[in-house]
């Protein structure tokens, strides 16, 4: 259960890591944005873990990485075919960050070390759903303070949105830094100075 906490909260991709930041600010315009990427790249991330696991004994060593990103290659293009016949409208607001998923997910997997199936599949479960947090919180805050609404469901009316510019790219890399100031702030790190 370590290696699910660590990645929702402790090492989480987007806040402590700093990893996946420009989807992150890019396509959070809206909440359902923001749940769509996270639930599509949890999902990926789960799904490239067990098929690394199962191959990563067969795979000679100077070929893994190679290995890895065919795999999510592979698994980020057939979502985006299931995708594209279903829902073409969800592909078109992702735009270019939906493809650009296996990059981010390669970063995620970074690390060598076999473990066992269990605590592989934990880890990518925690990373993926820490990822899917942060967009889904960050599609929230964006949507509610830019449009009013969140889900789509307007929550104040008027006819000025509260805070245009949280709906802009500049209004989300402000919202996201002040996010990760309050994970640092709740978690009593940053700020330290490193050699």
């Amino acid at each position: 259960m370590t290696q699910l906490w660590e990645g929702l909260f402790t090492k989480n991709p987007v806040l402590v890591l700093a990893l996946g930041l420009v989807p992150a600010v890019a396509v959070t315009t809206t909440a359902m944005n923001g749940l769509a990427l996270g639930i599509i790249a949890a999902i990926l991330l789960v799904a490239a873990a067990i098929v690394n696991w199962v191959l990563a004994p067969h795979v000679p060593e100077n070929a893994k990485l190679a290995v890895r990103m065919l795999v999510l290659i592979l698994l980020v293009v057939a979502v985006y075919s299931l995708l594209l016949g279903r829902n073409p409208g969800l592909v078109a607001s992702l735009g270019i960050f939906l493809p650009l998923l296996a990059v981010d997910e390669l970063l995620l997997q970074a690390g060598g070390e076999r473990r066992g199936f269990g605590e592989e599949l934990l880890r990518a479960c925690g990373q993926g759903l820490g990822f899917a947090l942060v967009l889904v919180v960050l599609g929230v805050v964006r949507e509610f303070l830019g449009m009013g609404s969140i889900f789509g469901r307007q929550i104040v009316t008027g006819s000025l949105a509260p805070l245009s510019l949280a709906g802009s790219v500049p209004g989300g890399m402000v919202i996201l830094g002040l996010l990760m100031a309050l994970v640092n702030l709740v978690t009593k790190r940053g700020g330290e100075l490193h050699d």
